[in-house]
């Protein structure tokens, strides 16, 4: 049977009482603990000896750390997987009178702000025709003071144009302020007049003749010949 040093582990040689490797004493060993030992080498050869396995305790700590934290991590994960599932199972259970609502809901809102727009349209087009009214009434209700003595067939700017013009339309920029007149006289010709104020007068600023601008100091002999002209009555 193979001897082993007490101290350091080498094997010693049969009847050896120091070793060879540390040189120490080895102590010579009793018969009966001879024959425990073969008895514990024979009983090793027929069952195997167990294998020890020592596990490094900070090293266990780790891995039962990070066991638990995935097992977190899974937990969480499945816990997510569930809401999402119950709030799509919700919404699929919703019934068709809670999507009709919204639906009503949202027309009923598109509709309002509709009817606001529209309102305000309105508003706004009855402020401007009432502006507009205004003031071409004031231009078709005024006159002008003529330096002369002849005799005038029209009293305003509105019966001079009615006489002189056989087709035409009196317009108002709201933009500008102004009042101007478009028409064909009974001779044929194209006019073009904006009105405006002097010295607190109602006056044509421009006028333009067929396309062609007439001088300033021609247009009002110009209006005095329509106020001065006198529509002929057939009948």
């Amino acid at each position: 049977m193979s001897r082993h040093c007490t101290f350091c582990g080498s094997k010693l040689e049969d009847g050896a009482k120091i070793c060879t490797n540390c040189g120490k004493m080895v102590p010579i060993a009793s018969s009966t603990q001879r024959r425990g030992e073969q008895e514990f080498i024979d009983r090793s050869r027929i069952q195997g000896i167990p294998k020890r396995v020592y596990e490094h305790p900070k090293r266990a700590e780790a891995e039962e750390r990070m066991r638990r934290e995935q097992e977190a991590r899974r937990v969480k994960r499945v816990r997510e997987t569930e809401r999402n599932r119950e709030m799509s199972a919700a919404d699929y259970r919703r019934t068709p009178t809670e999507h009709s609502s919204s639906g009503k809901e949202n027309y009923g809102k598109g509709k309002k702000i509709l009817k606001t727009l529209l309102k305000i349209a309105v508003v706004i087009l009855v402020i401007y025709f009432a502006i507009a009214f205004v003031r071409i009434f004031s231009v078709r209700h005024s006159t002008y003071d003529f330096d002369t003595e002849m005799k005038l067939a029209s009293e305003n700017y509105g019966e001079a144009v009615d006489a002189y013009f056989k087709d035409g339309k009196w317009k108002y920029n709201i933009f500008r302020n102004q009042v101007s007149y478009e028409g064909t006289s009974e001779s044929g010709d194209d006019y073009v007049m904006i009105f405006g104020k002097n010295d607190g007068q109602t006056v044509v600023r421009q006028m333009t003749k067929n396309s062609k601008k007439v001088a300033s100091d021609s247009i009002m002999n110009d209006v005095m010949g329509m106020f001065m002209f006198e529509k002929k009555v057939t009948g």
